[in-house]
């Protein structure tokens, strides 16, 4: 039988990960001689029984690392972001697809969508009265940030916003739900044709559907902004509900979101299929990003005032702070005598959330329950779902700023004084600990005057002003001109996240 296509494995070093699941299935592949299979009838069956309680596939594990427990089928296959795919299977561009009876397929298709943070207005929600069955400032899991948002109101604001229509919101699914006869394609990332599945019975897991007068929103939640995420725990429940309207002879506009609870902010991305045939067909809508303020007036009404997003005594009372903040005559170095790396981190929540995560224990427990040093790349992968590019570009955002240092003997990470402070802080407190800091580098403290005096950010005018800013760093240690533009985004983007927070920064 000749060859559907060929496949060619290529792997940055960025890109991989050193953990069981990853050498758990070099070993499957080459046992079962997937590549192969793959390149010969386009895609390979692989049923649990074959896996890691296999006889065979034990004593290949013990030969190739011995002494070392050998993982559960569970824990090889967590792909929920594309940042978790073994090595091999990103090397090779392979996903990897369940279908239901103990059986996954294995083939070149296209499961991930990148997640993007948008530059919206962040809108404060406050709850219409007081709580005392929940700390909204202790919000740790999925379902209770959901209640917050409900509670507060988020999800009436989304729901009228989508649809004016829509004045009530109540929750109806969630959980695990059985879907049967479905059948959708997939896009082949190597020659761009679809591949199909024809699945009898589906277990999906619901983190939670709403529904309004006409419109549905299924939800999918995580506590971390992550890179990308898989479509189908989007997709599958799409067809559910899509089945279940078909039953019972209803029809509403239904939407799909990506939810998110960051240290600080509530962020709906709302998408739509539109072609229930083609799990690809998934477009962004819009984004929300929601805050909980201290004022208590803050209470969403659907006949209510729309709320000034750019109060101009904010503004003035931001401006006058700046200016009694002094500019850093020293470009930023670590304790142990390294010059820290011009920013290039883009999204404010990664980074908040990173310094949370940096001030814990020495280890850090993986989605495959291995343990790895908390302060090392191995727990950023993990935990954000980025590459380790990635893992350099925020300890280097936060140790520009103060808030991480390196300890001078080991180069280890530490949060500071400072940053243990701005992770301690309120949101109204670490607002003004972001504002102190950008505003003691050049580049930073033009971009906030510039964005609060409404006036244009050109990508000139701060090349001009990042270069002074280094004139007196080691020719070795500038921005090179490939990188100065991402560079040049980052200082745009950081300071127009801060502002958003504030309620002064609306890019509409």
């Amino acid at each position: 039988m000749g060859k559907k296509f060929k496949l060619h494995y290529a792997l940055e070093s960025y890109n991989k990960r050193n953990n069981k699941p990853s050498y758990a299935w070099e070993i499957l592949f080459k046992k079962y001689d997937i590549v192969n299979e793959i390149e010969t009838h386009g895609y390979y069956d692989i049923k649990t029984d074959q896996m890691m309680r296999n006889n065979e596939v034990i004593q290949l594990w013990q030969r190739d690392h011995a002494g070392v427990s050998i993982p559960d089928n569970r824990n090889i296959l967590k792909f929920d972001f594309s940042a978790d795919l073994p090595n091999i299977f990103k090397g090779y561009r392979l996903q990897i697809m369940p279908l239901g009876g103990n059986t996954y397929r294995i083939a070149p298709f296209q499961m991930y969508h990148q997640l993007k943070n948008e530059d919206v207005p962040v809108i404060p929600m406050a709850s219409p009265f007081k709580i005392a069955s929940l700390d909204f400032n202790h919000v740790t899991t999925e379902p209770n940030a959901q209640t917050v948002a409900e509670v507060t109101g988020m999800l009436a604001y989304v729901f009228h916003d989508l649809n004016p229509a829509n004045r009530m919101v109540v929750s109806t699914l969630s959980g695990k739900n059985n879907i049967r006869n479905i059948k959708f394609n997939v896009q082949n990332v190597l020659d761009k044709q679809p591949i199909t599945f024809d699945i009898e019975t589906w277990q999906a897991e619901i983190d939670g559907v709403y529904e309004s007068e006409e419109s549905i929103l299924i939800i999918e939640s995580k506590m971390k902004f992550p890179k990308d995420f898989n479509i189908r725990q989007l997709f599958i429940p799409r067809l559910l509900i899509e089945q279940i309207m078909t039953k019972l002879q209803q029809r509403k506009d239904v939407y799909a979101g990506y939810f998110v609870k960051t240290k600080d902010i509530y962020i709906f991305t709302i998408y739509k299929f539109t072609d229930l045939m083609d799990m690809n067909s998934i477009k962004l809508q819009r984004q929300y990003k929601f805050s909980l303020p201290d004022d208590p007036t803050h209470v969403f009404t659907i006949e209510g005032p729309k709320r000034q997003a750019t109060p101009l005594k904010s503004v003035a009372d931001i401006q006058d702070f700046i200016e009694e903040i002094s500019v850093q005559q020293d470009y930023p170095r670590y304790s142990n005598g390294a010059i820290i790396s011009f920013p290039q981190a883009n999204n404010l929540q990664i980074a908040l959330d990173y310094l949370e995560l940096l001030d814990g224990p020495a280890s850090y427990t993986t989605i495959n329950d291995e343990s790895v040093p908390r302060v090392g790349a191995e727990a950023f992968v993990d935990a954000f779902k980025y590459d380790r590019r990635q893992y350099n570009y925020y300890l280097n955002w936060l140790g520009y700023l103060g808030f991480v240092d390196r300890e001078a003997k080991t180069g280890r990470p530490v949060v500071t004084t400072a940053g243990r402070n701005l992770r301690e802080a309120n949101l109204n407190q670490r607002n003004r600990i972001l504002i102190y800091a950008m505003a003691q580098h050049l580049s930073s403290r033009e971009t906030l005057h510039r964005l609060l005096n409404q006036q244009k950010v050109t990508n000139d005018y701060l090349i001009q002003v990042i270069q002074q800013e280094m004139q007196n760093v080691p020719a070795r240690s500038r921005i090179t001109k490939s990188t100065l533009p991402r560079r040049i985004s980052s200082v745009k983007s950081m300071c127009k996240q801060v502002l958003a927070q504030m309620q002064v920064f609306d890019r509409s």
